[in-house]
């Protein structure tokens, strides 16, 4: 069954000023860890930062049955499967209270716009 769905839009330009203006600085607010390994392996950082802050976005929406606190950014990452499918990973503080969820995301990118779905269902 599912117990949430998170949508999240944004114009690939807002990431891009944001960038520029504060830099790294931004980057490791919004991204954790693995996904600043892969932004060093790309070329189109700010779609793929933009398609990671949609992401994150629409599963905070989502977690806001499961929260009262809205998590950091850096705490939910996204990072791809073998055969290039996305799925979140959660900080252990996170991961603790979804332990019966099942999360699903999926982003679409086009040249100026990135969304991104985000669906909380019960494991079974």
């Amino acid at each position: 069954m599912v117990r949430a769905v998170g949508l999240d839009i944004i114009e690939t330009e807002r990431i891009t000023r944001a960038i520029d203006r504060f830099g790294e600085r931004f980057v490791n607010r919004i991204l954790g860890p693995r996904e600043r390994d892969i932004l060093g392996k790309r070329r189109d950082r700010a779609q793929f930062v933009a398609g990671r802050f949609a992401a994150k976005e629409a599963a905070i929406k989502a977690m806001a049955d499961f929260f009262e606190k809205r998590p950091p950014y850096a705490h939910i990452q996204i990072v791809n499967e073998p055969g290039g499918k996305p799925v979140y990973s959660f900080h252990s503080d996170i991961a603790a209270h979804l332990t019966d969820i099942v999360c699903h995301v999926s982003i679409s990118h086009d040249k100026n716009v990135v969304a991104a779905v985000a669906v909380f269902s019960d494991r079974s």
